[in-house]
């Protein structure tokens, strides 16, 4: 099972952020995000609508160091994935060879 986690950010339109905040600023419960969402980031993606993409490397770190039970030896492996929605600029997804903007 994939976990999903979402992050916040204050938009363009100021006016429905938080007094204070100005664009691009992180808007979280009082105590932050919590979760294994962002534990040990592998890959990262910017989609053509500028939502960023990020998957987690691992789901039971224990099982990811030494020699693990048989049983628990794939529980290392990535299990999470976190969107920021139009949290960067929308790129141009080419046919081969590196992302553009428009």
């Amino acid at each position: 099972m994939v976990a999903a986690q979402i992050a916040h950010l204050c938009g363009v339109r100021t006016e429905n952020c938080p007094p204070g905040m100005k664009t691009g600023d992180p808007i979280s419960p009082p105590l932050g995000y919590v979760g294994g969402g962002l534990q040990m980031q592998v890959d990262i993606d910017i989609d053509p609508a500028g939502n960023v993409w990020v998957t987690n490397n691992w789901q039971d770190i224990d099982s990811c160091i030494g020699t693990p039970l048989e049983g628990l030896s794939t529980r290392c492996a990535g299990q999470g994935v976190v969107v920021f929605y139009g949290m960067a600029k929308p790129v141009r997804s080419p046919q081969i060879g590196p992302a553009r903007g428009f």
